[in-house]
């Protein structure tokens, strides 16, 4: 799998202009049909509502490998969205909440909240290394966007992958990025997976707004 723009139309231009590489060799993702319909939960009680999504599928020219190409607004074996997630990571990790409070608040089954938090908790040392990394490396003055420091791990998680979010936003000439939107893009569609994220990210960025070229420079890996 592969996280790619969520503006389906520079997707298929993209794969159409053979511009995404594969994540397993590098080589060139053309068009090769679509994948598997998904039903995503966007938002909680009131606001929530079913999304159809049916991603696109890339097969590779060198290795012949075919990938689905999910927009960065979706995770891997997640039926939630991106930010329905990042919403009960960050109620855990700066309000101290326990897993049955975000369930109820999200609406969302105990044992489905309680995945999310271990998950994102199972990567956190990596995730805090990372994406610091990437935010010294790409910053001109990453210091003045750290947030407060945290003392637990899923804490340094966030606040390390927020940082270079602020970088990223900088870099592509947009007023904000959502930290969820920038753990994908780099780390790709299994970012809030255990143990995904081991120095492994996407060969490159996933498009973001302001990038017309689709390459968004090396990530790290």
């Amino acid at each position: 799998m592969l996280t790619v723009n969520h503006d389906g139309i520079s997707v298929e231009s993209d794969l159409a202009g053979g511009r995404p590489a594969c994540p397993a060799c590098e080589g060139v993702l053309r068009l090769w049909g679509w994948a598997r319909e998904r039903l995503i939960r966007h938002g909680a009680w009131a606001d929530r509502s079913l999304v159809r999504h049916r991603p696109r599928r890339g097969r590779c020219s060198g290795c012949a490998a075919t990938h689905v190409l999910l927009g960065i607004g979706l995770a891997a074996r997640r039926a939630d969205s991106a930010v329905v997630l990042a919403a009960a990571i960050e109620a855990k990790a700066v309000g101290g909440a326990g897993h049955r409070v975000i369930a109820a608040w999200l609406g969302r089954p105990v044992s489905t909240v309680r995945g999310w938090l271990r998950a994102f908790a199972a990567s956190a040392g990596a995730i805090a290394e990372e994406f610091t990394a990437l935010a010294h490396r790409d910053g001109a003055d990453a210091a003045g966007l750290w947030p407060a420091p945290a003392p637990a791990p899923s804490g340094r998680a966030l606040a390390a992958v927020t940082a270079y979010a602020g970088v990223l936003a900088a870099r592509f000439s947009v007023a904000t990025m959502a930290w969820q939107s920038a753990g994908l893009a780099v780390a790709g569609p299994f970012f809030f997976s255990a143990g995904r994220l081991q120095g492994r990210g996407q060969h490159g960025l996933a498009l973001m707004p302001g990038s017309r070229d689709g390459k968004g420079g090396k990530s790290a890996g």
